[in-house]
Parts: structure tokens; sequence; C-alpha cells
């Protein structure tokens, strides 16, 4: 009898939404008439028009899904063990893509100290994660030993270390949320 009477109670109202403001319109007309004389009909129409805004809430994207930007990351890569090489960065903005072959966003840089830093410019605002690694004889891939184990200098985003396995995208992921986000990674 409720859904009957609150789908009545909604035909009854002018609704006028405007997401992008989270605003509502809400015209009384109609319901002067209707409700205004029981005090029991005006609990259901505030409790049916709470219902209404919690629901048109829940609709809109929250603030941190909205589109913003365009951000920059500036990344400096330190603990470089030698001047000669490059840095390879990779930028992963899932958990579905991290570590896997298809970064969003990759560079090389030609290694002239004991650090560098690059600068990622017009990027949305997201959580990223970062995977550097100095290619000290510049033959573009990571040299491991007989076990798998890296044999050249590595690190990720939020200075992880990685004991077993690699690491996990919910603990090298970092938010670009300001015009501007800098991060340091020290290779090991």
């Amino acid at each position: 009898m409720s859904l009957v009477w609150l789908r009545g109670l909604i035909s009854t109202v002018d609704f006028l939404f405007d997401v992008s403001r989270s605003e509502i319109h809400i015209s009384f007309s109609a319901i002067d008439k209707v409700i205004m004389g029981s005090v029991r009909l005006r609990l259901r129409f505030l409790l049916a028009c709470v219902i209404l805004f919690s629901v048109v809430v829940g609709f809109s994207p929250p603030a941190s899904a909205q589109s913003g930007g365009p951000g920059t990351i500036i990344l400096k890569v330190t603990g470089l063990r030698s001047e000669k090489g490059q840095v390879k960065i990779a930028v992963f903005n899932s958990s579905e893509t991290w570590l896997g072959d298809h970064p969003a966003y990759n560079a090389t840089i030609d290694v002239d100290g004991q650090s560098v830093t690059w600068r990622l410019n017009d990027i949305p605002y997201a959580d990223y994660g970062i995977a550097v690694f100095h290619d000290e004889n510049k033959n573009g891939k990571m040299d491991k030993n007989f076990v798998g184990m890296p044999l050249e200098p590595y690190g990720f985003s939020n200075n992880l270390r990685v004991t077993f396995g690699p690491p996990k995208w919910e603990k090298g992921k970092f938010p670009v949320r300001n015009p501007i986000t800098e991060i340091s990674i020290e290779v090991k």
C-alpha cells in the first residue's frame, strides 16, 4: 500500500533535477491540496522527499571521480648507483594494468647524475602507480639472475619494497587530485 501511495504522491509532484549542481527543485502546488491537512500524510511526504533526494545524490558522481585536471606528476628518481644508462618509467592507472605490458604512460630518461626528474603533464585526476628501473646497460629490459631476481636497481611509487612477489596495486597507488603531485622513488 505504501508503494502505491508513494507512486501516487510522486506523480502529483513536479520535480526538476540538476545533477551537475546536485540541486532538486520541487513544485508543491499539487501537494498543498493532497497532504497538508494530515500530519501522517505530511510525515509520509517528508519521508518520500528524503528517499528521493538520497536516490538522486546516490546517482551523481562522487567528487573524487568527477573530471578534474589536468594534473601533473613530477617524479624524482633517486639512488641511482651510476651515471650511465637510462631510467625506464611506467605509469599505471588501474589494478588491471598494474605492472603489465601496457602502462597508461611510459618514458625513458637518460641518466646524467645520481637522480633524474621527469614530468608528466595533462593527466586526468585519478589514482596512479609507478614502476621504475635503472637500465644501466641500455638493453631495454630488466636484467635478472638465474632465479629471476632483478640485477638492476628498481623501485615503485610509495617506495614499496618487494619481498616475495610483485607489490599490490593498493599499496603502490597514489592519488592525483591537485594540479601538481610530486613523487619521489628511491631505486635499490
